[in-house]
């Protein structure tokens, strides 16, 4: 490796030994931004700049672990969601621009008036923690089956400055009390389409928040099944799901709670992607 190795040339080389990947050739520049807490003006104003020697033995490897799959977030550690930092590993998932989408639903259905709300299964705790800091007024609670996953919710939210409470626990067992909104982006893959996944996602990704029995809607079943006992009167449901599932998930409320409605909402690809349901009552 050139020891006068510029900025520039680094992401030149990096570029020539992605050429031949599919993976993302923005990556590069991704790594440098995040381990720099630079923007894209930023990293354009250092390109002259020589990197240091130690900086390109890691950049040099972290390339070489894009080729080998690895998502360049696991690499640097940390995402970005509603504008906000997040530390990722691989216990949780990556966050997506879809849960995204899936927030700003709940933000355009709901003010700061006080409510009890429930990130469920909130791996890194983007969802929980960005509706505790847009909506100061609401009592958050992040939970998770994975004990990794709420140390790390936990920190997330320390580290943004959001004020909530982290439970370890699987659905409802260990959660006290009832919440007027739920809000969750559980596993909702059938094992059964494995193969159909990207390779750095089968590879890298926790296996506890992809995958669900019942072609993926084992987890969707247990929480209607026991979402009246959970939530308080007139409280609902968010969720994101599988773009397949805009038939199957409507058919498994009805057949849970069938008094109960629902909304499907499709993403910006056109896909459906996140579902809304109400009327839980017995």
């Amino acid at each position: 490796m050139n020891n006068s190795w510029t900025y520039f040339d680094a992401q030149r080389w990096a570029g020539e030994a992605l050429a031949d990947s599919e993976i993302d050739p923005y990556s590069p520049q991704f790594l440098l931004q995040q381990r720099h807490d630079w923007d894209e003006t930023h990293l354009i104003l250092h390109n002259r700049d020589l990197m240091p020697a130690d900086e390109q033995a890691w950049f040099k490897d972290a390339i070489e672990q894009l080729l080998a799959h690895v998502p360049a977030q696991y690499i640097v550690g940390k995402a970005t969601f509603y504008g906000r930092p997040f530390k990722v590993t691989t216990d949780v998932l990556i966050p997506e621009p879809e849960t995204e989408e899936l927030v700003d639903w709940v933000l355009s259905e709901f003010d700061d008036h006080p409510m009890n709300v429930l990130d469920l299964g909130t791996g890194s705790g983007v969802i929980g923690t960005t509706l505790a800091l847009e909506r100061p007024r609401w009592s958050v609670t992040l939970s998770d089956i994975s004990a990794p996953a709420c140390d790390l919710a936990r920190e997330n939210a320390q580290q943004n400055g959001a004020r909530l409470s982290v439970v370890q626990s699987d659905l409802f067992d260990r959660l006290d009390g009832k919440f007027d909104l739920i809000v969750t982006n559980p596993p909702y893959i059938d094992p059964d389409d494995k193969d159909e996944m990207d390779q750095s996602v089968i590879e890298n990704y926790p296996e506890i928040a992809l995958y669900a029995d019942e072609h993926g809607l084992g987890f969707y079943h247990r929480l209607f099944d026991q979402a009246p006992e959970a939530l308080n009167a007139g409280g609902q449901i968010f969720g994101e799901t599988g773009h397949d599932q805009e038939n199957s998930i409507q058919e498994l409320l009805k057949q849970c709670q069938p008094q109960a409605e629902i909304a499907v909402r499709h993403d910006v690809a056109g896909k459906m992607r996140m579902i809304r349901a109400w009327n839980f009552t017995r």
